[in-house]
């Protein structure tokens, strides 16, 4: 579990948005990327949950959030077109700097 206290406008605008986990992946053969969060909002920003490529340094997917408060699952499908192993990892950021979301995990599927 992550608080991310005062989480920013911009992602990795604090050190704890730039630790939510991260992996090795295969891209070989591989069309898609789910990308699943299990998060407590708190704040009243929209909430943005992005898969980074850290080897290519480009977004692979975002997941926004500008519902209600609360703990929640958030999951959402990407295309892709990627070869070779990259590393990726999760990032934060909100509309509203001043916004404290509660990161507990994420995982990934590759299909």
């Amino acid at each position: 579990m992550i608080t991310l206290t005062n989480v920013g406008l911009n992602y990795d605008s604090i050190s704890a948005a730039k630790g939510l986990g991260l992996g090795l992946v295969d891209f070989a053969g591989v069309k898609a990327v789910q990308l699943a969060v299990y998060i407590n909002k708190i704040g009243t920003g929209t909430q943005s949950w992005q898969l980074w490529n850290v080897t290519d340094g480009t977004e692979i997917g975002v997941i926004s959030d500008a519902g209600a408060a609360g703990e929640k699952s958030l999951q959402q499908t990407f295309a892709v077109a990627l070869t070779g192993v990259k590393l990726v990892r999760v990032r934060a950021k909100s509309t509203v700097a001043g916004d404290d979301p509660i990161f507990y995990g994420g995982a990934i599927l590759v299909s």
